[in-house]
């Protein structure tokens, strides 16, 4: 098929349950996210349609109305008071989501953090204050998770450091070693340190509760101007059992 008849070939997306039809050249305008990348002509033999030109995706059906909206128009829309109205009057109202529900998504299609922010004149105070809950949240449980990355590389110790700024030099190519781990402390390179510095207290104790053996250490390093200052956090779990793990290895030759 050729670029143009591949363009404007019509697909359909059944998310959840819930079927979308668009053209796959309005998925392909932005290539830097998970729609965009995936119906590129270059992986057009990866795919494997369920009906031809249908393609199945497991995620909130509801909430994909939204993202369908951004490709088209290039930004969100966000949910409003008047969705939920709605709701109450039709329950089968397949566009209400909230707005939790829609930045998961949001963060699954890939779509970029600069299309994300809602019209600050018609954001209220608290709903500021759940994007950011959300964004902390989301930090911790990425934290976690490096945690248990680490020692799955037989790593003993998550140890990562959190700017106030980029430095002038020598900046970091990545905030760890580990792909996968850099891949989930990413999106917090410019808010983990504003995140340990106003919450240390509360995002160790949660920490602990899911880890209750760790050794927690975050020291705040000032620096001179124009340096930035930064957080040296380490996380320390137990030292491994050699012979623990021989015991479920191969290389046990104790039959």
């Amino acid at each position: 098929m050729g670029d143009y008849n591949l363009s404007k070939e019509r697909i359909i997306l059944n998310v959840g349950g819930v079927k979308y039809e668009t053209y796959r050249s309005t998925l392909t305008a932005y290539p830097e996210t998970l729609l965009g990348t995936m119906f590129q002509e270059r992986n057009h033999a990866l795919l494997h349609p369920t009906n031809d030109n249908e393609y199945f995706i497991d995620r909130n059906g509801k909430a994909f109305h939204y993202i369908l909206e951004f490709y088209r128009t290039g930004e969100i829309i966000w949910p409003s008071q008047e969705d939920t109205d709605t709701k109450t009057t039709n329950f089968c109202c397949y566009t209400f989501v909230t707005r939790k529900e829609l930045l998961k998504e949001l963060d699954y299609f890939q779509i970029p953090m600069k299309e994300m922010s809602p019209d600050k004149h018609n954001m209220s105070a608290e709903e500021e204050y759940k994007l950011l809950a959300i964004k902390l949240d989301g930090f911790v449980k990425a934290l976690l998770e490096s945690i248990c990355l680490a020692r799955q590389d037989y790593q003993n110790i998550l140890h990562v450091k959190f700017y106030d700024r980029l430095p002038t030099k020598d900046v970091p190519k990545s905030i760890h070693s580990q792909p996968n781990i850099d891949k989930l402390l990413k999106p917090y390179v410019s808010s983990g340190y504003f995140m340990l510095e106003m919450f240390p207290k509360p995002i160790e104790h949660y920490i602990k509760k899911y880890i209750p053996d760790i050794r927690w250490s975050l020291d705040k390093r000032f620096k001179y101007e124009p340096e930035p200052n930064y957080f040296d956090l380490k996380i320390v779990g137990n030292v491994f059992d050699k012979n623990e793990i021989l015991k479920y290895s191969s290389l046990n030759f104790n039959l």
